[in-house]
């Protein structure tokens, strides 16, 4: 498989080489980078105009995607939050670390993105507005500062706004790290919830995509996220704080709008719920564009590297930058799972061009193969005909989740713990959950 990058510019990275070699000929520590990650929830690849969505609903993201790395092809493990943002912590897919049910919480045992930095001397912040990033999923593993006040207020979606605070709290943050000036590298992790259901309408911002669709109203919502990304990342460069920032761009899940038949998430693996943005700008990386398939797992490993921070421990991801350069990278596969509700149990596999499923519930089953290459919206399903693509697709799939399985025998059994009444309150007003307390069978909003 050949990486393939386009429209690189290549003048900064030699600039960026004889800046650190002066720095260690003159004998100076070069400082470690911070590093911003901004998830934002809910967010298909397709919908932003960096990504070839005709609609303006992104400006402020396409002008920080005309900086940086964007990667087209990039993954979600899972079609819903709690899995996807534990692979990105972690880098590992969910048949790994076992967050795939509504109950379950990654175990202390698994080492996060944040636990690594901070214990190489990053000061790590959270601020979240998810209940699958409060403190009963284990997802604030390794932060020093937690700030989890609006998760409750992101459990009312008929009012829900999350945008405008989580931009003026990391901003906050910011403000304290530049007065600061103490040398002491940060990461800093931001989680906007306004695309997600229910799709709210904000004066000023949504009537240009209109106000009586879901589809349009979803539109307007990356509208109204879009300013408050650009407003963070407008404060960091008025900081002084953005050529010494990593900042990565990703989102947790894409949504459903009858593309397949279905709404919202969680119940399928087409490419509108597992395709999701990743863009990265760091100092010294040349901005482009990478064709290649990649995973959320892959953010882990290369910001480690990026950060100059080396670990011990295995991983599903594999670091981006060789792409970044041009290089070639080994073909691959990125397991794909769901399997949150009873009885329910769909895996797939992406590798290439190809991409192939077995959806499994209650009993009732059928096999998906694409090729995407040539059917981008997999409306063709080659599994019936295409007998020697499927069984090769079929037999990396078991690979790839054998191997996955056995990562996971380094580790405990999964917790499973029964949500905290407030969290099952949350999870019933986002949809996860019923009255009974147990997985719901619609989509969650």
């Amino acid at each position: 498989m050949h990486a393939r990058l386009l429209s690189v510019s290549r003048r900064s990275a030699p600039l960026g080489l004889a800046l650190l070699a002066t720095l260690v000929a003159c004998g100076a520590e070069p400082k470690p980078p911070n590093v911003l990650i901004v998830s934002i929830d809910t967010l298909r690849a397709d919908h932003l105009g960096c990504y070839g969505y005709p609609r303006a609903t992104s400006p402020e993201i396409d002008a920080f995607a005309a900086g940086s790395v964007v990667f087209e092809q990039a993954h979600s493990s899972a079609p819903w939050t709690l899995p996807a943002l534990a692979s990105i912590h972690t880098g590992l897919f969910t048949a790994t670390h076992g967050c795939d049910r509504i109950e379950t919480r990654l175990d202390p045992e698994f080492e996060t993105l944040a636990e690594i930095l901070r214990n190489a001397g990053w000061d790590t912040a959270i601020v979240a507005c998810h209940v699958f990033l409060g403190g009963a999923y284990g997802l604030q593993q390794g932060f020093t500062h937690v700030d989890e006040d609006m998760i409750a207020m992101a459990g009312d979606l008929d009012t829900s706004i999350s945008s405008p605070g989580m931009t003026d709290r990391g901003f906050r943050f910011l403000e304290s790290k530049a007065r600061a000036a103490d040398g002491v590298p940060w990461m800093l992790w931001l989680h906007y919830f306004d695309p997600h259901a229910e799709y709210l309408v904000h004066p000023g911002v949504s009537e240009p995509f209109g106000t009586v669709t879901e589809l349009d109203r979803y539109d307007g919502e990356i509208a109204f996220t879009d300013r408050h990304v650009g407003r963070l990342l407008r404060g960091l460069s008025d900081l002084g704080l953005a050529d010494e920032t990593i900042v990565v761009l990703v989102a947790d899940h894409g949504e459903e709008f009858g593309d397949h038949g279905d709404y919202r998430h969680g119940t399928n693996l087409y490419q509108e719920v597992i395709r999701v943005p990743l863009i990265i700008r760091a100092p010294g990386l040349p901005p482009g564009r990478v064709r290649d398939t990649v995973g959320s797992v892959d953010v882990f490993p290369t910001l480690l590297e990026l950060c100059g921070v080396k670990s011990e421990r295995r991983t599903a991801g594999h670091s981006l930058l060789p792409l970044t350069r041009g290089e070639r990278m080994d073909p691959r596969e990125l397991l794909l799972e769901v399997r949150w509700r009873d009885g329910q149990d769909l895996r797939g596999v992406r590798a290439e061009d190809w991409k192939y499923c077995e959806y499994r519930l209650r009993g009732v089953g059928s096999d998906l193969l694409y090729d995407l290459a040539s059917d981008p919206l997999e409306r063709v399903n080659l599994e019936p005909e295409d007998h020697e693509a499927a069984a090769t697709m079929r037999a990396r799939l078991a690979r790839v989740q054998e191997r996955a399985l056995e990562e996971a025998r380094a580790y405990p059994t999964p917790i499973r713990n029964a949500p905290a009444p407030a969290d099952l309150e949350h999870l019933q007003n986002i949809g996860y959950v019923g009255e009974d307390g147990r997985a719901a069978d619609e989509a969650p909003k």
